[in-house]
């Protein structure tokens, strides 16, 4: 069941991220949008190039579901198509690719903003033989783009905040959900992990999330699950195990350390 007042947080929340993250960019020279960011081997300019890609992409793939067309996140398929998405347009200058994914955010916020509760219910379904988020529910498209924003918005290292709290509130439970259909679809994996993790958020819910081979199962735990091991932490430093992204503060590990620490290779994200 679609819970409407979530999602229209959720969509007031992507608005408002693109917006600052926009007017970041806008304020930084040339210079500094094409200078490292906080993610290994990408500019500011090549986040600004992805997160206005995403915009667009989410907004093609949301007018698909509407119209029950099959539809993909890279049409060309990943390997081909994505290393374009990083990069402007030929001839387009960097303060145009911020200008634009400006739009795009709008675009994309205009779209969701009329969505009704039957419309969020439809289905995303992908073309056969190019699969990268598999068949989700509509209503699930927010939740990542705001991941994106978020996540993305602080990997610039140019001043934004930190992942806010309704953010992590919201994500945090549906990536954890999410880990029963989508391992990862461009990543290796150590299919030779073979056992259960306790994830227990201090601030939030606890999930026993168990791995077999290609096989994964999540669900919530109450206390008398047991696991190999258990990883404690705040919701936002378990958010950042399953994206892959630096804890504030390193989670406790109690049982088999080894295989706790082993979490990311089994499920390596996002």
């Amino acid at each position: 069941m679609v819970d409407e007042q979530q999602l229209r947080g959720v969509v007031s929340a992507v608005s408002e991220r693109t917006g600052a993250i926009a007017e970041c960019l806008h304020r930084l020279s040339d210079h500094d949008l094409l200078s490292p960011s906080e993610l290994p081997l990408w500019s500011r300019l090549t986040i600004a190039c992805h997160l206005r890609y995403g915009a667009q992409a989410l907004r093609t793939m949301t007018a698909g579901a509407l119209n029950g067309q099959s539809v993909a996140y890279y049409p060309g398929g990943r390997a081909a198509q994505r290393p374009r998405t990083l990069a402007p347009f030929p001839g387009e200058s960097p303060q145009a690719v911020v200008a634009s994914l400006a739009q795009a955010g709008e675009d994309l916020d205009r779209l969701w903003v009329a969505l009704d509760a039957s419309a969020w219910s439809r289905e995303v379904r992908e073309a056969a033989g190019n699969p990268d988020l598999g068949t989700v529910a509509l209503s699930r498209l927010p939740f990542l783009r705001l991941t994106e924003v978020e996540v993305h918005g602080t990997d610039l290292g140019a001043g934004l905040a930190d992942w806010g709290e309704f953010f992590v509130r919201a994500v945090l439970p549906m990536r954890l959900e999410w880990l029963n259909t989508r391992r990862t679809n461009h990543r290796e994996f150590d299919q030779g992990l073979v056992g259960s993790w306790l994830l227990v958020a201090t601030d939030g819910p606890t999930y026993k999330v168990s791995v077999d081979g290609s096989t994964v199962e999540s669900h919530p735990a109450g206390p008398e699950e047991e696991a190999r091991c258990t990883i404690t932490a705040t919701g936002r430093d378990l958010l950042a195990l399953l994206l892959g992204r630096a804890f504030r503060t390193p989670p406790n590990i109690s049982g088999d350390v080894q295989f706790g620490e082993a979490f990311s290779d089994a499920l390596p994200g996002p």
